[in-house]
């Protein structure tokens, strides 16, 4: 996950993986502390910022969790009074990124308009396109993922909770098909997760519930999924369970399944 470092001493390696222990930590308490005035905010903007089916509150959903949707919302969190605004047209949603990949795109470039700081560049991306952070190495399409996943990587940009280190942003996944009006991929909620078990697996159906292929997409740093039910793409449920899963655990008990499906 480190693409693009100079190579490191096993002594610098300790200390990068001390300091990515305690980013990690400082991410978790900080996204804890904002859960409760991140709804709030969200709920302010014009267009929805995260879809999916855990965006709902499931089990206590991923709106609390998801870093790209924080990085919208923390400026309206350090100002609770005054109401967060949409900068984007109607149908896009600010996502952090370069200005030259959103001008690539031929996206309009809000620059840090109700970003988190001045230093803070967003682009605004079409609504139902589903985003987690990723890096340029995996964020991308290849022969494999073609027919199914044509994402876009927004360039490494600032993280508000830490700016060491960090080599990643957003990517972004348009639903399938491009011209659909729901997102069809479900984004990934955890924190740090491995790529182990970010796998597409077909999925035998069970009674009320059709057989399908979950689709698993590695950003290089999380795992977007979508289901495949006969040709037709949907966003997956996709909840934290501590017992058996009739979908496909994408690890740290992540479950994922048919909208329509039973876990």
């Amino acid at each position: 996950k480190q693409s693009g470092l100079n190579p490191l001493s096993r002594s610098s390696n300790s200390i990068l993986s001390y300091i990515t222990r305690a980013r990690a930590m400082l991410r978790a308490s900080l996204l804890l502390a904002l859960s409760a005035s991140a709804a709030s905010a969200a709920s302010a903007a014009s267009e929805p910022v995260c879809h999916g089916p855990a965006c709902q509150g499931e089990e206590g959903g991923g709106l609390e969790a998801e870093a790209s949707l924080l990085l919208q919302v923390h400026r309206a969190n350090a100002a609770p009074d005054t109401p967060y605004i949409n900068p984007c047209p109607k149908g896009y949603n600010p996502k952090a990124s370069t200005k030259e990949a959103c001008s690539a795109a031929n996206l309009k470039y809000t620059g840090n308009t109700n970003a988190v700081s001045t230093s803070a560049s967003h682009c605004c991306v079409p609504q139902y396109w589903t985003c987690n952070m990723g890096d340029e190495t995996y964020c991308k399409t290849s022969n494999q993922t073609s027919n199914y996943a044509n994402p876009t990587y927004w360039g490494a940009t600032e993280q508000w909770w830490w700016d060491a280190l960090e080599v990643q942003g957003n990517c972004c996944l348009p639903p399938n098909p491009a011209s659909a009006q729901t997102a069809t991929w479900a984004m990934d909620t955890r924190m740090n997760p491995s790529d182990e078990g970010c796998k597409t697996t077909e999925v035998k159906g069970k009674t009320g519930s059709p057989s399908y292929t979950l689709i698993a997409f590695w950003t290089g740093e999380q795992c977007p999924t979508t289901a495949n039910v006969g040709g037709t793409y949907y966003a997956p449920t996709c909840t934290t369970t501590s017992g058996g899963c009739s979908g496909v655990d994408i690890g740290e008990g992540m479950c994922c399944y048919h909208p329509n499906g039973l876990r």
